[in-house]
């Protein structure tokens, strides 16, 4: 079965196949006007409804018409799924949503009314994969090993890509596109403290933490430089 991720990749090339299609103000690649059928329905009962897919399936329905678009994206529904995405992992509060506090996600009041400004688009999804585009095919490996095209790390601090997510469907889409990232930044570096293993075997001095200039000292080697 496709991927949540490969799935989002096919759901981008559909929106962007024509450069002018990605300037428009509406997504062109999809109907103008809900069909027939989800006109009878209130938006409230289709998100509910749309709460018992999984993320493969809500990239495929976003691709039907605008106001399919608009409801698979709900906040209601990409809340759950970033916190099954994210469940035992560290760090993930960089991907949350704007005006999420720090102790708790929450969904924004009116959300499975369908009453909000989400129109389900991600446009900096979209240039953010295009920019990066090498780094979407793990098994293509950068030319001359030159990895100038790989992904920074989002929100970490220094010199990378800084943007706070508007929608929890983009704080999730955001959080794949950073876990297929194949190099180690200074600034994840020197965030993280690192259990150490030589040789396969692990280190007796315990986590080290490396210093802002990506130093450490070992009692062996003396300072020590991230290669």
């Amino acid at each position: 079965a496709a991927s949540p991720a490969s799935l989002f990749t096919s759901h981008l090339y559909l929106l962007t196949r024509n450069k002018k299609m990605a300037h428009q103000s509406q997504p062109s690649s999809l109907s103008p006007s809900p069909s027939p059928q989800s006109a009878l329905l209130p938006n409230e009962l289709w998100i509910r409804s749309f709460s018992y897919l999984d993320e493969t399936d809500l990239f495929r329905l976003a691709v039907t018409n605008r106001n399919f678009l608009s409801m698979s994206s709900s906040d209601s529904l990409w809340e759950n799924h970033c916190r099954r995405l994210w469940r035992g992992k560290v760090n993930v509060r960089r991907f949350y949503k704007k005006d999420t506090t720090a102790t708790s996600m929450h969904i924004v009041r009116g959300d499975e009314d369908g009453n909000t400004s989400n129109d389900g688009r991600v446009p900096f999804c979209i240039e953010l994969t295009q920019q990066f585009q090498n780094n979407n095919n793990h098994h293509r490996p950068p030319p001359n090993n030159n990895h100038n095209n790989e992904l920074p790390p989002i929100n970490m601090g220094g010199s990378t890509i800084h943007h706070t997510p508007t929608s929890w469907k983009e704080s999730y889409i955001l959080s794949l596109l950073d876990s297929r990232r194949r190099l180690l930044s200074r600034s994840e570096l020197v965030h993280y403290q690192w259990k150490l293993i030589y040789d396969g075997v692990p280190s007796r001095m315990g986590l080290r933490k490396f210093n802002a200039n990506g130093q450490y000292w070992s009692p062996y080697m003396g300072m020590c430089d991230w290669v």
